[in-house]
């Protein structure tokens, strides 16, 4: 990898925020923490949203950062 290769992926991977998505079960077991990287908190929700979407599994996730829950997207 070049130089100016990896000086732009140090830049993308610094400019990255880590965000945590708690996936809870339709079945009620306890709920699944994963770790989300996103460049700001509407690449975050956009990112939330599609995870719901990717399977029947979950009733809803919460999207956190630093702890913090930032939002709630439930299945309708």
């Amino acid at each position: 990898m070049g130089s100016f290769e990896h000086s732009r992926s140090v830049q993308r991977e610094t400019a990255l925020s880590a965000y945590t998505l708690r996936l809870h079960y339709m079945s009620g077991i306890d709920p699944t923490t994963e770790a989300l990287d996103a460049v700001d908190e509407t690449e975050a929700r956009e990112l939330a949203r599609v995870r719901l979407l990717l399977t029947r599994d979950y009733s809803h996730v919460e999207l956190h950062r630093g702890g913090e829950a930032l939002h709630v997207f439930s299945r309708d």
